[in-house]
């Protein structure tokens, strides 16, 4: 994964998601990850991609998303405060790419840091979006992959606005200033409930490297429900948020969402991406190996949770550019771009027959210069599409509404493909 293909952005990602790695800043050189199961959090946790991957974030929502004790009110929040200076600000990566173990369109977004990637790097304070009631706080100590030592911190934080909108932070390296104060020592892989009264534009903590390249954002409203999922009870049994992500900047008061507009990544609408693309009887959305368990995964997991995961869906910066991602493509989570860009998966039906996608890396490039960006500092109008020479072919078939047929080619074109043989999977949703 060379660094003008979107692979830097996908590496940054992966590390801002994964937190179980390294702590020393990576280059990429190939797409392929190295590991599809993630060394071990700490004594008291199991295998995960991140904090926040399923099964595994101990700040999950409580009382089924109904709130905290300490919450007050309903309904929608506002922010009026940015989570990072404005002019501590890289990039803005909103939610629906995938990248890595997040096989299906990732429901949180990221704000990168300039600190990050400066020489030498340095931390970044993290504020309070909006004024309201930190319920959660966690402090996950990563593992070092080689010999499983203690090797640095991410830390998570729940705010929230009223008992049903809440705004959730991870990866940052420490709190600080009050709320740090009001946690006190909190101990490796441990939660508390501060119920801490906060003001938006308060300093909270800091992030930085080792743990990240900037935080990752969600944004949930418990009276919003996502209309995109088929059978969307499994996502939430894993993941209790997953049904009702909301919009950062339908929440955010002007001027700062006109200005934090001005970072973000994503020119479609809506500007804070799309995670939920299932259509009922066509091939488009997220699709799970039978007997994998789900969207969840099995427990206990021998692989990671997301080994049985597969999405074909429009790509999270560039909808127009359509993105096959592989729970397992050769033993490791891989994302690719369509050649060809066709068909589009939302038109293919059960008589459609069988289709055969040819893989190419995705690269993401400026639409203005036609350059390929390297992932490091905000470029407008950015655009995706497939790199050249062709990676492998996926063979899909909708075989009925909920279930269908694939069979994976690596090193093979659409036409050395002649069809399905006994290595053929069936998945389902």
């Amino acid at each position: 994964m060379s660094r003008p293909v979107r692979s830097v952005v996908l590496l940054l990602a992966a590390i801002m998601i994964g937190g179980c790695g390294t702590a020393s800043i990576p280059v990429p050189t190939q797409l392929t990850p190295t590991n599809t199961r993630p060394p071990q959090i700490g004594s008291s946790l199991p295998p995960c991609a991140s904090m926040t991957a399923t099964g595994c974030d101990n700040s999950a929502i409580k009382n089924n998303g109904r709130g905290s004790s300490g919450c007050k009110g309903k309904g929608p929040g506002t922010l009026t405060a940015s989570p990072i200076a404005l002019n501590d600000i890289a990039f803005i990566q909103p939610m629906g790419l995938e990248a890595g173990g997040h096989v299906t369109p990732i429901d949180h977004g990221y704000f990168y840091t300039k600190g990050a990637v400066a020489a030498p790097p340095y931390q970044t304070p993290v504020y309070a979006p909006l004024t309201g009631n930190i319920s959660t706080v966690t402090r996950t100590v990563r593992l070092n992959g080689q010999n499983n030592a203690p090797t640095y911190d991410d830390d998570a934080v729940t705010i929230e606005a009223t008992c049903t909108f809440r705004v959730r932070f991870s990866n940052l390296i420490r709190f600080a200033g009050g709320l740090g104060d009001a946690i006190g020592e909190l101990p490796a892989n441990q939660t508390k409930d501060p119920n801490y009264a906060v003001k938006a534009g308060e300093l909270i903590g800091y992030t930085g490297l080792p743990t990240a390249y900037g935080i990752d954002v969600w944004v949930e409203d418990d009276d919003v429900t996502l209309t995109g999922f088929i059978n969307p009870a499994q996502y939430t049994a894993a993941e209790v948020w997953k049904t009702h992500m909301a919009d950062l900047f339908d929440h955010t008061q002007e001027p700062l969402r006109s200005q934090l507009l001005a970072l973000n990544e994503r020119d479609a609408t809506p500007r804070w991406g799309k995670i939920d693309f299932d259509i009922d009887a066509r091939l488009v959305g997220n699709w799970f190996r039978v007997g994998s368990g789900g969207y969840g995964g099995l427990n206990p997991m021998n692989e990671g949770y997301w080994d049985g995961h597969l999405a074909l869906v429009p790509d999270g910066n560039d909808p127009g550019q359509i993105d096959v991602s592989i729970g397992n493509y050769q033993g490791t989570a891989r994302q690719f771009a369509v050649i060809g860009n066709s068909p589009d998966p939302a038109t293919v039906t059960e008589s459609t027959g069988p289709v055969r996608y040819e893989l190419g890396l995705v690269e993401t490039y400026s639409l203005t210069t036609g350059l390929r960006w390297d992932g490091k500092a905000y470029v407008p109008h950015i655009r995706t599409r497939a790199s050249p020479g062709v990676i492998g072919t996926v063979l899909v078939q909708l075989m009925a509404a909920r279930s269908l047929k694939l069979e994976i080619f690596p090193g093979k074109t659409a036409s050395q493909v002649p069809g399905f043989d006994a290595n053929a999977v069936m998945f389902e949703r």
